[in-house]
Order: structure tokens, then sequence, then C-alpha cells
């Protein structure tokens, strides 16, 4: 069972978009370079066709970054809900948030949310509307845990 601590949850966020965006900035200097250089040698037809490619590739790069940065916008929100509730968690157990592991980093409906602190392991359940939760005091049979620290 993978646990997930707090600095993990904060940082771990947005790495690979700037992967993205690099790609995509590379893609644009490639670009309007290879259309400088058609251009200035409108017969030389190669600068032509690699203009076109990379302009191609870069419509469908932009497609997918739109595509991710809804996915990531979603993540994000749901990331951050996390965040709150280990923050909630740690005042409600009176222990700093850096000291509380999670075992998800998103929220859906049919996570069960368990929690490692030092006073013990803790199943969050939540009341029907998301919006409060309750702490229940458990005990882990052979628990096999790694825990996903930044």
């Amino acid at each position: 069972m993978d646990f997930y601590t707090y600095q993990y949850l904060q940082n771990n966020q947005n790495n690979w978009q700037y992967v993205h965006i690099g790609v995509i900035i590379i893609l644009v200097i490639l670009f309007i370079a290879f259309g400088i250089r058609y251009l200035k040698n409108r017969w030389d037809v190669k600068y032509k066709d690699l203009t076109i490619i990379v302009g191609v590739l870069c419509l469908l790069i932009v497609g997918i970054q739109a595509n991710d940065y809804t996915n990531l916008r979603n993540s994000i929100k749901q990331t951050g809900q996390v965040t709150q509730i280990v923050q909630q968690v740690a005042t409600k157990l009176k222990v700093k948030p850096q000291r509380v592991l999670i075992n998800a980093t998103q929220l859906n409906n049919t996570t069960n949310l368990l929690v490692k602190t030092p006073k013990g392991y803790f199943r969050l359940l939540f009341s029907e509307d998301g919006t409060q939760f309750v702490l229940e005091k458990i005990q882990l049979s052979h628990p096999e845990i790694k825990i996903q620290e930044d």
C-alpha cells in the first residue's frame, strides 16, 4: 500500500507540465526557423515540407496540451482537496501536516482513504455530501507500506 506525504502532494502536481511547455516552445522555434528559411529560399522545397510537418506537430501537441490542461485542472483541484483533508486531519489529531501520510493523491467516490499518523492508522468516513468526515482508528494486519515522499 502506498502512502503519500504532505510535501509530495504539494510538489508533484505540475512537474510534467514543464516538459510539455518546453516541447511546444522548441516546436514553435523550429516552425519559425524553417518558415524563415523557406521564405529566403523559395526554390528549396524541403524547407516548405519541414515547415508544414513542424506546423502540424505544433497543432497536434497544442491540441493534446489543451486536453491535458483540463485533466490537469481537475487533478489539481482533487489534489488540493486531499491536501486540505490532510490539514484537517492534522488539526483534529494535533500533529503537524508533515507527519500525516495519506493513501491517495486524488479523491473519487470509491476511495477508502487511510491516514497514517504518529498516533496510528485512521480511516476517513465521509458524509454523503462529502463535506465532513469522521476519523475511525483502525489496526492494519500485515501492513506493507511504501512511502512516496518528495
